[in-house]
């Protein structure tokens, strides 16, 4: 029952410092779950926050947009009543002319359905419209298309076939104005990120109606050529962005070009079936939120590292002091079996149970058999009591005895050493 109790007292401590262990690691694993779950809050919370300031900031340069095209059509309807009843083809050049400066558009066109033109100077030629305009024409409706003139620069058409006739025996059905595409750019563009934005119109398929991409890119045709040249994505991928475009969706996602993460929005435009397009890198988006969260978890890692740091102090100092109690216990009961060992006439030993050496022998052992610590432990080696329990069993008895009254003797001591303190 003793030896029960006794092997119980021992796991008792162990036990103690498994749930200590145990407590240590789930109070650790809590922290780093809740950083985790910290900083997983803040990259969401920066994300939400910034696709919404660029949302905001493309709507913007997309009403630009809308303003920009509803008078320049304006324009055409009221130049068209004019030219149908305009008196001669000068008073016609000086109008335009006039209207030139008025509006700042680059070109005036006398356009037919099959795509030529003629100008107010005489000049001819074909304007290669990216859109089919003879159905439009026939049903009397706007048209606003980019077009490619050899030897000039992408342009953005407005035509209207309101006015139709001839001029200088050229018969045209609509008349159109243009506008470099870089004059669009300056109108659309965005000064919250130094300029940085880079914005697109362009149609569901991907075919660009207006470009501002990067320089590192040249004249992009379609974006979506872009995306499989530039990026990762997947061709099923691309697919569902075309189809978010063609209907109509609002939205925005994280890509990465060249190596580098931007952000996309993307915001149906409310001329014809075009999709207004900002692209900004992410790090110019994110620099004040990324300071901002730089400087929080600088401070939730600095306030962990301090409550760490506090209860591993208290654990150390514990552990100190509970080893430093024990140091003064082992001391205190090693000099009363000092004390007890020089004042009894038996001398203490402890010998090993396989080999029979000493591993510990009392001080008085000169004071009682006249030989030091050093001799007598020679003795034991030449394991003379180590045969004694064969060749002369009355010799190792009393050893035993003797062994056996110190242990009580000590034993004795400490209890009342210990009821003395």
């Amino acid at each position: 029952m003793d030896v029960k109790n006794h092997n119980m007292n021992k796991e008792k401590p162990i036990m103690r410092k498994r749930l200590k262990v145990i407590a240590f690691l789930a109070f650790f694993f809590g922290i780093v779950m809740a950083v985790s779950q910290y900083f997983e809050f803040v990259s969401k919370t920066v994300y939400e926050e910034s696709v919404s300031h660029l949302t905001e900031v493309f709507h913007q340069s997309d009403n630009m947009l809308g303003e920009l095209t509803h008078k320049n059509l304006m324009y055409l309807h009221m130049w068209s009543e004019y030219l149908q009843d305009a008196p001669s083809e000068s008073k016609i050049r000086d109008y335009i002319d006039k209207a030139q400066k008025d509006a700042g558009f680059l070109y005036f066109y006398f356009l037919s359905a099959d795509g030529n033109y003629k100008m107010t100077t005489g000049e001819t030629g074909y304007l290669g419209l990216q859109e089919n305009i003879e159905d439009e024409i026939q049903k009397g409706n706007d048209i606003i298309t980019n077009a490619a003139v050899p030897g000039k620069s992408q342009m953005l058409v407005f035509a209207s076939p309101k006015a139709h006739g001839s001029y200088q025996g050229f018969k045209y059905d609509a008349i159109a104005i243009a506008y470099e595409n870089a004059d669009i750019v300056n109108v659309l563009d965005i000064s919250a990120f130094n300029g940085k934005a880079k914005s697109y119109v362009l149609h569901p398929d991907g075919r660009v109606v207006i470009d501002h991409s990067l320089e590192s890119w040249g004249n992009v045709y379609n974006f979506f050529g872009i995306l499989r040249e530039h990026t990762d994505i997947s061709e099923k991928e691309i697919l569902k962005i075309s189809k978010k475009f063609k209907e109509g969706h609002t939205g925005a996602m994280l890509l990465n070009l060249d190596g580098k993460d931007y952000y996309l929005v993307y915001e149906k435009s409310d001329i014809q079936d075009w999709v207004f397009l900002g692209l900004v890198q992410a790090d110019i988006v994110n620099a004040s939120m990324n300071s901002l969260q730089l400087s929080t978890m600088l401070l939730v890692g600095a306030v962990v590292l301090c409550i760490t740091a506090i209860l591993i102090g208290f654990i150390l100092r514990k552990n100190s002091v509970r080893l430093k109690k024990k140091d003064t216990e082992i001391l205190y009961r090693d000099e009363m079996f000092q004390k007890l060992s020089m004042n009894v006439d038996d001398v203490f030993l402890m010998l090993d149970a396989k080999t029979y050496q000493a591993d510990y022998v009392s001080p008085n052992v000169e004071k009682l058999l006249g030989i030091t610590i050093d001799n007598f432990c020679v003795f034991l080696c030449h394991d003379r009591i180590g045969n004694y329990h064969r060749t002369d069993p009355g010799r190792y008895l009393c050893f035993r005895r003797t062994a056996f009254r110190g242990y009580e003797r000590f034993e004795e001591g400490l209890s009342k050493g210990d009821s003395g303190s």
